[in-house]
């Protein structure tokens, strides 16, 4: 079956922040900008947005993620959709920022940057516990 290019389904990116942030990503093409200069217009704008199905990624300004209610980011990190993501503001990233690693790792639930046997054990033996010839 060939599909064509109005059976591809689209969502929508909505980016949520400050001016710089808007037009960053109006300079890359994204039409769906809001503004929130307040952590109060930020956590309105999130809920406005996780509830719409049209919407499958939101950008948000990291500290307006991290001022929100506490049930609003616990819903954020629970669902599958829309994809949230946090970005450094103009003042830089946040001290209690996570590394990318450790968002992946959260995500997923392992860790994508760890090859088997970095740290010379192969982590194999029985049990999950590693194999030290003593069985």
């Amino acid at each position: 079956m060939l599909m064509t290019e109005q059976s591809i389904p689209t969502e929508q990116i909505v980016v949520i922040g400050d001016s710089a942030l808007r037009t960053g990503f109006s300079l890359a093409g994204l039409t769906h900008l809001h503004p929130a200069a307040t952590p109060a217009e930020g956590e309105a704008l999130l809920q406005k947005f996780m509830a719409d199905p049209a919407v499958g990624i939101i950008i948000v300004d990291e500290r307006l993620l991290e001022a929100a209610d506490w049930r609003l980011r616990r819903k954020i990190e629970m669902a599958a959709k829309p994809v949230v993501v946090a970005v450094p503001g103009r003042d830089g990233p946040a001290e209690q920022s996570e590394s990318i690693s450790k968002l992946v790792k959260r995500a997923l639930g392992f860790d994508l940057m760890k090859r088997p046997g970095a740290n010379g054990k192969n982590g194999n033996g029985k049990n999950g516990k590693e194999n030290n010839g003593k069985n």
